[in-house]
C-alpha cells in the first residue's frame, strides 16, 4: 500500500513479506505519527515495515487524526489504445473526484470523468486500483483514497475541459508517453503509471 503527500510517497509493507524497491528508514506500523511526519516532512519515497493486523490500526489512527474522503476517477482509452491525460493547474492528472451521497464509485468515477472531460460515451470498465494521499486543506488534514476505474471511449467526439476546476488541457497520448508525464506529476500519478507499466 502507498500513500502519498505532495512528490513524496510511503509504502506500508508486511515485514513478512518485505520486498521493496525503496528504501526502509526504520519505522515500523507501531507509531503512525512518526511515519506521517517523515511523509510530510518531504522525505522522497521510503518504505514501513508493518506488522499483523497494521491495516486495524492504521484505520484507527486515519479515523482519529484525519477527515476521510472518499473519491473516484477514470483510466480511459479510446479506441486506438491512447490514454487520456489533462492538465489540472499546471500538473498532469486524470479525471476524479469526491463520491457524492448515493453514489457508488463507479456511478462518482463516470459522472466525474465525464464533467471533468465533456466525455459522454464512456463505457466503464474494472476497477483496477486504489490510492491514496494525505493533504492539508483550510488547517485540516485529509486522507483521500480514489478508486480507479478502467473505462472506454468510443468515437470521435472531442474532449472539453472543466476550466472551473482549473482544467486547460485534455488529450490523448500513446501508453509510453502517458505514463511518463505521469511520473512528471503528483506521486499518486506516478503510483499509477508503474501499475499500468507493471
Amino acid at each position: 500500500m502507498f500513500i502519498s503527500y505532495q512528490r513524496n510517497c510511503m509504502e506500508l509493507v508486511a515485514s513478512r513479506q518485505k520486498a521493496t524497491e525503496l528504501p526502509d528508514v526504520g519505522l515500523d506500523g507501531q507509531n503512525w505519527d512518526l511515519c506521517f511526519g517523515r511523509l510530510v516532512a518531504g522525505e522522497g519515497r521510503f518504505s514501513v515495515a508493518c506488522g499483523d493486523g497494521y491495516l486495524r490500526s492504521l484505520s484507527d489512527y486515519l479515523v482519529e487524526k484525519y477527515i476521510i474522503v472518499k473519491a473516484a476517477g477514470g483510466i480511459v482509452r479510446n479506441d486506438d489504445g491512447r490514454r487520456l491525460l489533462m492538465r489540472r493547474n499546471d500538473r498532469w492528472d486524470l479525471p476524479k473526484g469526491k463520491v457524492e451521497e448515493g453514489e457508488t464509485l463507479a456511478q462518482a468515477a463516470l459522472r466525474e470523468t465525464e464533467e471533468e472531460t465533456g466525455l459522454t460515451s464512456l463505457t466503464l470498465g474494472a476497477l483496477r486500483l486504489k490510492t491514496y494521499h494525505i493533504y492539508n486543506l483550510y488547517g485540516g488534514w485529509h486522507f483521500k483514497q480514489t478508486s480507479w476505474f478502467d473505462m472506454v471511449h468510443r468515437g470521435c467526439q472531442s474532449a472539453v475541459p472543466q476550466t472551473e476546476e482549473g482544467i486547460t488541457e485534455v488529450g490523448w497520448y500513446a501508453p509510453g508517453a502517458w505514463s511518463a508525464m505521469l511520473h512528471d506529476s503528483y506521486a499518486t500519478m506516478d503510483v499509477i503509471a508503474r501499475f499500468y507499466e507493471s
